[in-house]
């Protein structure tokens, strides 16, 4: 059993920004907290060699304090917002530049699958490239930064940084939770200051064990679960490491949220969904209220807001005899969401039907990858993880991103996690009156404010039989 190394912890200076999903949730009201990553004792008794502090967040307070100690606790949870939002504004032009990179991975990932459901969470795929930036070197190290859109390993740690405060949060009233680790094959000794680079930049914890042990892989299924709250257990109980693995890049994504505007229990009823397979019978979930309304070319979209203020949740209905897929690969879906053209959508009052949702989805990113222009890391041969190791005969032998969306009622959580293992060998007018009937596949994604796709998707089937 391998003896328990010194963690190192650090703060970073600069506050989260708050511009992520909302979720009201039970905390110690008015409480500064550390956050931290789930505790697990076997990681960190046995596997941690180092786990980083995660940045402290005033919470705002409850009402059921008395006066005196709520308006004490509001103003110091208000004053952390108040310098979180003026931070956004200065990273915002850092943020803008990953929207090339969004766009080609979604076109790219989104229509391998007709008729099928698709999740897919650029943040969670860009955070485990941006770590593979640091441990490769020289071509390979050159086509990641070109996906990602950056010419320099320095302004991608910048645009890394920027990513994570602009995203994590959890205040009491935001919930938005990002982890990122390195698992190591004990065999083998690595370089100390890429792994240092990766536990600052990136909070990224470092776990080492024997590789293909039935003890690692429970530690990494216990750490995916516990990251992503148990919302893809199933997908992480399959989860292994095995005994050619040199070292694997983990990251996760957790996220839920309240509607500003639930929907009523009583309202539900059950009616037709016209997936590709035949008509199934969903609880459709149903709501007359004024929405944001944009009428596109070949879809129209409305807008449901997220109990933070900040962020949205876009459903797209094709026209009829048009694919969800279609507006992907053509560019209209992707370029109102990120805003590439100017759109001004309207206040209507909506009469939204839309199914309650239960969709996932389990991609292989390799084919992806390559076609995007990250060709080097899959071949032994012109690899180059340099800043990590001094083996040469390293390859990127999977990349595989797992994700799950549930909508209902009350609101909306997802999860994401992706797993890249590295081996050896070869290899304001009067509103309009709006009906909108989410009755066949659809689109959704979960932007922030920034207009940053937390989770894109297309439901082809509200129910998985």
């Amino acid at each position: 059993m391998q003896e328990k190394q010194t963690s190192c912890s650090y703060r970073k200076k600069s506050p989260v920004v708050l511009v992520c999903i909302a979720l009201v949730i039970t905390v110690l009201a008015g409480i500064v907290t550390v956050l931290q990553p789930a505790k697990n004792p076997l990681l960190e008794t046995v596997y941690a060699v180092s786990t980083p502090e995660y940045p402290s967040m005033a919470q705002k307070p409850q009402d059921t304090e008395d006066s005196e100690t709520y308006e004490k606790n509001y103003a110091l949870w208000k004053a952390d917002r108040e310098l979180q939002t003026q931070n956004l504004q200065q990273e915002a032009e850092s943020l803008s530049a990953l929207i090339p990179f969004f766009q080609k991975s979604s076109v790219n990932i989104l229509t391998k699958h007709p008729e099928e459901n698709c999740v897919y969470s650029p943040l969670n795929l860009y955070l485990s490239l941006s770590m593979l930036a640091e441990l490769t070197g020289g071509e390979s190290r050159e086509q990641i930064l070109n996906l990602l859109g950056n010419e320099k390993m320095e302004d991608l740690r910048i645009q890394a940084q920027a990513v994570w405060n602009a995203n994590y949060c959890d205040d009491g009233v935001t919930k938005l939770l990002l982890a990122n680790s390195v698992w190591l094959n004990e065999e083998y000794s690595f370089v100390p200051s890429t792994l240092q680079t990766l536990s600052n930049v990136y909070y990224a914890s470092c776990f080492r064990g024997q590789m293909g042990s039935e003890e690692l892989d429970a530690a990494l299924r216990s750490w995916l679960n516990g990251q992503t709250g148990n919302l893809l257990e199933k997908q992480a109980g399959e989860a292994a490491l095995s005994s050619d693995t040199v070292a694997a890049l983990v990251s996760t994504v957790f996220y839920q949220a309240s509607w500003k505007d639930e929907f009523s229990e009583e309202a539900t009823k059950e009616e037709v969904f016209h997936s590709p397979q035949g008509n199934l019978l969903c609880d459709f979930m149903k709501q007359s209220k004024s929405h944001l309304y944009y009428q596109g070319n070949g879809f129209s979209a409305v807008s449901l807001e997220l109990d933070d203020g900040n962020s949205l949740m876009w459903l797209m209905l094709p026209d009829e005899g048009t694919l969800p897929e279609e507006l992907v690969s053509n560019g209209a879906a992707l370029s109102f969401l990120l805003w590439e053209e100017e759109r001004i959508p309207e206040t209507a009052l909506v009469h939204l039907s839309i199914p309650k949702f239960d969709v996932s989805c389990e991609l292989s990113l390799e084919k992806n990858l390559k076609s995007l222009g990250v060709t080097n890391l899959f071949s032994a041969e012109l690899s180059n993880f340099s800043p990590l190791t001094d083996r040469s005969d390293l390859y990127i032998n999977s990349v595989e991103q797992a994700s799950r969306v549930l909508v209902d009622e009350k609101g909306c959580t997802g999860a994401s996690y992706t797993v890249m293992r590295v081996g050896e060998g070869a290899g304001a007018s009067e509103e309009k009156e709006i009906t909108f009937t989410l009755d066949r596949p659809f689109l959704f994604a979960v932007t922030t404010s920034e207009n940053l796709p937390l989770f894109i998707g297309i439901v082809n089937q509200p129910v998985e039989t």
